[in-house]
C-alpha cells in the first residue's frame, strides 16, 4: 500500500503538542506516524512549505435546517421574539428550500474546514446523505407527543434529541434518553440557554409558560418548578456521559459540577449567545472543571457563519485568559469527543483518519504561528489534505 509523508514547517498534532518541521504519514487513508523530521524513509514525500498542518475542526451544533433563514433578523427586544421569528420564518419555507439550505450549509462547512458536525434537525425530510463534512443528524422532538418513527437517514449517523427541557415534556425527554440507551447512541439537548427558559424552569412561569399555553402545550405534570435546568434533568435521571448538552448560558457552580460528576459532554455557542441574548457561557470554568467543551456555530439565523476559525477568534478576544490549546480543543478533539468520533477525529495521531487541513499561517515560534492561526490571519481557505 502505497504511503505519503506530508511535510510543513508547523505540524499541530494536538492542541498541546506543535512540532516545528514535522511530518505526518498516511497509509490506506490512516495516519501511521507523525513528529518531528522528514518522516520515515521510503515514502513519497509532500512539502508543504511555511505554514500549518493541522487537525480537521468539528462542529459539534449546528441548525442547517435554518440555514434559507440566512440574515433573519436578531431579537429587538428578548429571546422569546426571536423564536417567534424563526418559527415564522421556517414555517414558510418549503421542503424543497429547507433541503436546498441544508445542502448549501454543507458545502459552507466544507469550504471553512469542517469534516463533522452534529446537527439537530425537526421535520421528516429524509436526511440527505453527506460524506464531506460527514453530519451526524439528531433527529428532534419537543412538546408532549412520542416520536413517530424515526425519518430515514439515508446512510448518515443520526441518533435522537430532545429540543430542550422548557419546550418537551419529562416523559417525551426520558423515552427519547431511553431509545438513546438501548442502542448506546449519543442523546443530545439545549440546556440552560435562555433568561425565559431559566425563569419557567425555576417558577413554572413567566413568559414562557405564556407562550406555552398560546400553543397549546400543558406543562402542569412536568414537575416544575426545579432549581435550574440542570438539576431538573438531573432529577429525570437523563445525565450522564452519553448525553451532550449545549449552550449552558444559565448554569451556576453547582450546575457545572453536576455535569463535571456525571461526566456529561457539553457544546457551547458563543457568538450565537452573545447576538441572542448578549451573554456567554463560563466556558473557562467549564475547562477548570474538566468538562472539555466543544464548540458549535448554531445557525444561519443567529450567526453570520459557520465557520468554526470565526468561532475560535471569537473566542480569543471575548475570553481573553482561556489558553490557545483549549480554544484548539474546542474546535478539533472535544467536538470530536461530543460526537462519539474521538478515535476517528480531532487530532494528527497513529491510527486517526487522515484528514487534515493547511494553513498558510507562520510565526518565529510557535506561539505566534498559533496567535495567527487563531486571529484568522490567513486571507484563503484551509486546504484539505486528504
Amino acid at each position: 500500500m502505497n504511503s505519503i509523508t506530508h511535510r510543513a514547517k508547523w505540524v499541530l498534532i494536538s492542541p498541546e503538542q506543535i512540532i516545528e518541521n514535522g511530518f505526518v504519514t498516511v497509509s490506506g487513508g490512516r495516519i501511521v506516524a507523525s513528529g518531528r523530521g522528514r518522516g520515515p524513509k521510503g515514502t513519497r514525500k509532500k512539502d508543504h512549505g511555511p505554514g500549518m498542518l493541522m487537525p480537521a475542526l468539528v462542529n459539534a451544533h449546528t441548525h442547517l435546517d435554518l440555514t434559507a433563514l440566512d440574515g433573519a433578523p436578531l431579537p429587538d427586544s428578548d429571546f422569546l421574539s426571536w423564536v417567534r421569528g424563526v418559527i415564522t420564518g421556517k414555517a414558510a419555507l418549503t421542503k424543497e428550500e429547507i433541503l436546498a439550505g441544508i445542502l448549501k450549509g454543507q458545502e459552507f462547512l466544507w469550504q471553512s474546514g469542517c469534516i463533522l458536525a452534529g446537527d439537530h434537525r425537526s421535520f421528516s425530510l429524509e436526511t440527505p446523505f453527506s460524506e464531506n463534512p460527514f453530519i451526524h443528524v439528531f433527529h428532534e422532538y419537543l412538546g408532549t407527543k412520542f416520536p413517530p418513527i424515526v425519518p430515514a437517514s439515508n446512510g448518515a449517523s443520526s441518533s435522537l434529541a430532545a429540543h430542550a427541557p422548557h419546550t418537551t415534556a419529562p416523559r417525551l425527554i426520558l423515552d427519547l434518553k431511553q431509545r438513546c440507551r438501548q442502542k448506546n447512541l449519543v442523546f443530545s439537548m439545549h440546556v440552560a440557554e435562555s433568561p425565559e427558559e431559566m425563569e419557567f424552569i425555576t417558577t413554572a412561569g413567566g413568559t414562557w409558560a405564556e407562550f406555552l399555553e398560546s400553543r397549546g402545550i400543558s406543562f402542569e405534570m412536568w414537575g416544575l418548578p426545579a432549581p435550574s435546568p440542570i438539576r431538573h434533568l438531573d432529577h429525570l435521571g437523563v445525565l450522564d456521559s452519553r448525553t451532550l448538552a449545549i449552550h449552558l448560558v444559565q448554569t451556576d457552580r453547582d450546575d457545572l459540577k453536576i455535569l463535571a460528576r456525571k461526566g456529561v459532554r457539553v457544546c457551547v455557542c458563543p457568538r450565537s449567545n452573545r447576538n441572542l441574548l448578549d451573554q456567554l457561557p463560563d466556558v473557562h470554568a467549564m475547562v477548570d472543571w474538566g468538562l472539555r467543551p466543544a464548540l458549535g456555530t448554531d445557525s444561519l439565523a443567529s450567526v453570520s457563519s459557520l465557520d468554526l476559525f470565526d468561532e475560535m477568534r471569537f473566542l480569543v478576544r471575548e475570553v481573553p485568559d482561556l489558553s490557545p490549546a483549549d480554544i484548539i480543543a474546542m474546535g478539533t478533539v472535544n467536538g470530536a469527543r461530543a460526537l462519539d468520533r474521538e478515535k476517528e477525529l480531532g487530532t494528527l495521531e497513529p491510527g486517526k483518519r487522515a484528514v487534515m487541513l493547511f494553513l498558510p499561517v507562520d510565526g518565529a515560534n510557535s506561539e505566534a504561528a498559533i496567535a495567527k492561526l487563531l486571529s484568522g490571519d490567513f486571507q484563503v481557505s484551509p486546504e484539505w489534505v486528504l
